[in-house]
């Protein structure tokens, strides 16, 4: 890669953040369906002619948000596995919330996305809860359904909908708390993680 190349890929790198960070900030105060691309030009002090240049619309910028909060969450989580399974049971059982906040890495995907307070306005947002919930689904679907088909003795339909049931479940409590980690956050969690996992178990 030559030396032009570099001073490109880094420009673009830096409009592309100044355009997402803009459209954080103006989901603070809006609805996403309630923004504008001139809106954000202004809020991120460029032209529509230069937001064009990155993106075609405005979901694709919300996209590329999404994938960076759903990464970043996912680098901070070991692989799903049955004995991460036996170590959540094991730490949910000690009802210790100082354990439980050590490990709070092992939580599942919609638990650890309070992780990312950067990122919280997104979760927030009641027109995209949908739209995200359907985001996280198939990311986790490929290591959480044949989990569920090993755990549990379920057909792969059958582990497809109990993990549907979950994950919408467990998005909607954590946005009804605002995604912050407190004592009574991690307090849900515990429960929470203790109910499905008992609901697992009188599944095998």
């Amino acid at each position: 890669m030559n030396k032009k190349t570099r001073k490109t890929d880094r420009r673009t790198i830096y409009t592309k953040n100044v355009i997402k960070d803009a459209l954080l900030k103006l989901m603070e105060k809006k609805q996403f369906d309630q923004i504008t691309v001139a809106a954000l030009c202004r809020q991120a002090e460029i032209t529509r002619a230069t937001f064009y240049i990155h993106y075609d619309n405005l979901t694709v910028v919300l996209n590329e948000l999404l994938e960076d909060a759903l990464q970043t969450t996912e680098h901070e989580s070991s692989n799903l596995s049955s004995n991460m399974l036996k170590m959540l049971d094991f730490i949910t059982s000690q009802r210790n919330l100082t354990t439980l906040e050590q490990y709070d890495t092992l939580l599942p995907i919609c638990q650890r996305i309070a992780n990312q307070p950067k990122y919280r306005v997104l979760f927030l947002d009641e027109s995209l809860s949908a739209y995200i919930i359907k985001k996280i689904y198939v990311t986790e679907r490929d290591k959480i359904v044949p989990l569920l088909i090993n755990q549990c003795h379920l057909s792969r339909k059958e582990a497809d909908k109990l993990y549907l049931f979950v994950i919408y479940g467990a998005y909607e409590v954590n946005k009804s708390m605002h995604w912050e980690k407190n004592k009574e956050w991690y307090q849900l969690q515990g429960s929470l993680i203790r109910f499905i996992l008992g609901g697992l178990d009188a599944l095998t």
